[in-house]
């Protein structure tokens, strides 16, 4: 049954997760040339909030376009993984050469499968816990960076919106400075200074609210591409698995030697039932070595009580 579940897993390669990161963009692409000078109804809104401060709004997008590719590297980082195993399974040659250079991502479970191929093709069940904890952890740490790089671009985002309300604050104080020192000017003139000295600040709140834009923005694209990557490692991850149990020898045991050992069925019974009765000895021993403290205990309280009773 196990022969048969080993023939009958496919891996599903990455195609799917790249298709809908790749449609993803495209809906993004869309919505940013709607707000673009070049569409049919021309918009100056992105132009415009990045201008407030091209600087910072350039450092998040090219935090974007750095996100962007580094999660379609790791959706297609498994598709060498899986042409490997691929090759693994169907090799007709026993000394494995004709093999490709296994990737990072299986590095060791290729050095794990190919050490037990020589030795019958089986894995036991701490080898193939092995490969799944080794693989399982690559994948967490190879996803790390993606999960960075969106925290940043929120973390990009919110330095601009302090960055521009201390600006606007600090420009607003000016204003009103000016205003007390200009008594002397009539009240229309004093309107009229007011409304030109509020271009400045305004041009603050252009740097916060146009950050936020960008950061919080891109830190969404992100983070749909990372799920769309993880979906794709995890479902490897799923059928590494499940090739995995279809050649794992589960009737080995290691012995506290480090020495593998193989069982059939009837040898497992009787190391069960051998361990069993074993462990129901030494229950009965200790059970029997507490009675006789307890006694002790009891004799030793009688002896020391009579004595009193003399006096």
């Amino acid at each position: 049954m196990s022969r048969s579940l080993e023939r009958a897993v496919r891996f599903t390669g990455p195609g799917g997760a790249i298709m809908n990161m790749v449609l993803f963009l495209g809906v993004v692409g869309v919505v940013g040339y709607t707000l673009s000078p070049w569409s049919p109804n021309p918009n100056e809104l992105l132009v415009t909030s990045f201008q407030a401060n091209p600087w910072l709004n350039g450092l998040i997008l090219f935090v974007l376009f750095i996100g962007i590719i580094y999660n379609f590297r790791q959706a297609m980082v498994i598709e060498p993984a899986i042409r490997w195993v691929s090759g693994f399974r169907n090799s007709v040659d026993p000394s494995r050469t004709r093999l490709p250079r296994p990737p990072t991502l299986i590095g060791a479970m290729s050095r794990i499968l190919l050490d037990a191929d020589e030795r019958g093709g089986r894995l036991s069940a701490s080898s193939s816990r092995a490969i799944l904890d080794s693989i399982g952890t690559r994948i967490d740490e190879g996803r790390e960076f993606g999960r960075y790089a969106g925290n940043l671009l929120v973390f990009l985002g919110l330095l601009g919106t302090f960055w521009g309300l201390l600006q606007t604050v600090t420009e607003v104080s000016g204003v009103i400075a000016a205003l007390g020192a200009d008594t002397g000017s009539d009240s229309a003139s004093a309107v009229s200074q007011l409304i030109n000295r509020l271009n400045a600040p305004l041009a603050g709140m252009n740097t916060a609210f146009s950050s936020s834009l960008f950061g919080l923005g891109g830190s969404l694209v992100l983070g749909f591409l990372d799920i769309q990557a993880g979906q794709a490692q995890n479902r490897f991850y799923s059928d590494l698995e499940d090739w995995l149990s279809g050649i794992t020898d589960n009737s080995t045991i290691i012995t506290g030697d480090g020495k593998s050992v193989s069982l059939d069925g009837g040898d497992m019974l009787a190391s069960l039932h051998a361990a069993i009765k074993e462990l129901n000895a030494g229950n009965a021993q200790n059970t029997r070595a507490l009675q006789k403290e307890i006694r002790d205990l009891g004799h030793m309280l009688l002896e020391g009580e009579q004595p009193e009773k003399r006096r």
